[in-house]
């Protein structure tokens, strides 16, 4: 059930919907979307089906929602590692640690639990494989790419840099790496591949150019 714009929920319909939502990304990282009913949803999050229905109308928008969530998520972890680059002036050692810092900031908002991380490759593939689900996944992947790449130009500005690609090419290119990366990571049982940050350091600076370099 979305909540149209203007519209507020009570601070107990939204601890409800919190705890469904993570209940949802621990089940989903375990079994997979479609192995993941509502009714087990639900059990795990310790609330009657009535409860899961008066936040959402069915379990494909409870993922979508699961996927807004983590873009928010996104954006505030890459709203503070723009925050971590000063204005002026820039340091001697140009944007190389800039750019590191910048990284390190983000990486440590991002997911730490399998389960979650298993989540966000789940709601992919259950958009690949739901045909009526790919449009609203779209969107907010879009959305979510869009306001990043937009923060991103900022950073740089910052620093006066620029980049070789348009910013919404350059952030799509790191979430691949950054995707790979776990994937692999994850398949040869380590929790958190320990060069990450210089990967998605490097891959950044290689399209970075500007008077500061």
């Amino acid at each position: 059930m979305t909540t149209t714009p203007g519209m507020r929920r009570s601070p107990r319909r939204e601890a409800t919907r919190q705890r469904l939502l993570d209940a949802a990304v621990e089940l989903f990282g375990e079994r997979g979307v479609l192995g993941s009913s509502v009714e087990e949803i639900c059990e795990r999050a310790g609330f009657t089906r009535g409860a899961f229905y008066s936040n959402f109308d069915s379990k494909d928008e409870l993922c979508l929602d699961v996927l807004r969530r983590k873009g928010e998520q996104y954006l505030a972890a890459m709203q503070a590692a723009v925050g971590v680059i000063p204005v002026a002036p820039v340091p001697a050692d140009g944007t190389d640690r800039l750019i590191r810092d910048a990284v390190a900031v983000f990486l440590e908002a991002q997911p730490k639990k399998v389960a979650e991380l298993v989540t966000m490759m789940e709601l992919r593939l259950h958009a690949l494989r739901t045909p009526g689900l790919r449009e609203g996944w779209l969107a907010v992947h879009e959305g979510i790419s869009q306001s990043t790449a937009g923060l991103l130009d900022v950073a740089l500005a910052r620093v006066g840099a620029t980049l070789t690609l348009p910013a919404s090419q350059v952030i799509e290119l790191l979430g691949a790496v950054y995707e790979n990366t776990i994937s692999l990571s994850l398949l040869r049982g380590e929790s958190r591949p320990s060069d990450l940050a210089e990967q998605l350091a490097v891959v950044l600076d290689a399209f970075i150019v500007g008077d500061c370099r």
